[in-house]
């Protein structure tokens, strides 16, 4: 008798897991425009980490100041390493 109860808790379980509810995200699109975290290029958006190939150089879309965490994103040239190169910032400053 108690095998078979426990044969019967056996097969139901696996059944209680299969219903699964199906969960949609509603996203603003005003929201992902006005934030500044994507890229843009020949009006098409585009989100951190894309490549994009354009003539002879590959970009790639990154941080513009990578030791904030929310940082906008702007396009970088890659390097033959495959690593993006930040612009050089000035070492002086300069008041006329």
């Amino acid at each position: 008798m108690v095998l078979f109860i426990f044969l019967i808790a056996l097969t139901l379980a696996p059944s209680s897991y299969a219903k699964t509810l199906k969960t949609h995200s509603v996203i603003d699109a005003n929201e992902i425009i006005n934030r500044g975290d994507i890229c843009w290029y020949d009006n098409k958006r585009y989100s951190e980490g894309a490549l994009l190939q354009v003539q002879s150089f590959i970009l790639v879309c990154a941080p513009s100041n990578p030791q904030h965490i929310n940082s906008g994103l702007i396009w970088l040239k890659l390097d033959k390493k495959g690593k993006a190169v930040y612009p050089t910032k000035p070492k002086t400053i300069t008041v006329n």
